[in-house]
């Protein structure tokens, strides 16, 4: 069961595998946690085809075979090989830097419309610092965030969206400026930031998983037949546009508010 997934034809996506779709909450739930480990791509079709092997003979489901599927997936884990950090992790990071360039660059659009420099004071200088190392962490913490989303995730939404709005709010107070900047260079100069980011981005969402796709090494079966890439590129378009038209939206909105 460790042929190389290139040999593989794309019809044994496990996604589209009747079994897989018959069970697929347990299956997502330990594709997801093996993807969380950075165990490669092949090895966890080989996994998963296995996992489908014994059910099939066995006239088993996999909650009854296998338990849950996290804690087994976790044991697969530890005997596995990890890959280099995967796709959804270098985009996560690219988005973060993303987001932190536009707010820093639309919040110059009022204060050089005003003549004015870009300045923080050190309640905003510091609240943004941490709103940025919040962004920044998300690759790291992006495991216990997608497998406790109540409890780890949804406090860390809220962290994050409260010190934003902290720092945002925190420029209205009358305490002196620590950090001031030449509004017209940053907002000018930060949008090309966020453009390439934004290529990036694309560039990660239309590669597709490659060698690292997770394919099942049994036969393909009928009905299987490959999804066409073109949905993938107009969705993958339109989220890495979504956050350079917002820059212009927000800094023009700032432009003529101020």
């Amino acid at each position: 069961m460790n042929a190389d997934a290139r040999t593989r034809p794309l019809s044994a996506e496990v996604w589209q595998r009747p079994f897989v779709r018959a069970h697929h909450a347990w299956c997502e739930d330990f594709v997801l946690e093996l993807r969380l480990r950075d165990v490669p791509g092949p090895v966890i079709g080989d996994r998963l085809g296995e996992v489908e092997s014994h059910c099939t003979a066995a006239g088993e489901t996999p909650e009854e075979a296998f338990g849950d599927p996290a804690a087994y997936a976790a044991g697969i884990a530890e005997e596995s090989p990890t890959r280099p950090a995967s796709g959804f992790r270098r985009i996560t990071a690219l988005s973060a830097a993303q987001v932190a360039a536009l707010l820093v660059g639309t919040a110059a659009a009022g204060p050089w419309a005003r003549g004015e420099d870009l300045a923080y004071n050190a309640v905003q200088a510091g609240l943004l610092g941490v709103f940025v190392l919040l962004l920044l962490a998300l690759p790291r913490v992006l495991g216990p965030l997608v497998r406790r989303p109540w409890t780890v995730g949804l406090p860390f939404v809220v962290v994050v969206q409260l010190t934003g709005l902290g720092a945002a709010l925190a420029g209205r107070l009358d305490l002196p400026a620590v950090v001031s900047l030449p509004a017209a260079p940053v907002a000018v100069g930060l949008f090309p930031v966020v453009l390439v980011l934004a290529w990036a981005v694309h560039r990660e969402l239309v590669r597709g998983p490659g060698d690292d796709a997770v394919l099942s090494p049994l036969p393909p079966q009928p009905g299987t037949a490959p999804r066409g890439a073109g949905g993938r590129r107009w969705i993958a378009a339109l989220t890495a546009a979504m956050l350079p038209a917002a820059y212009l939206v927000l800094a023009a909105f700032g432009w003529f508010t101020a």
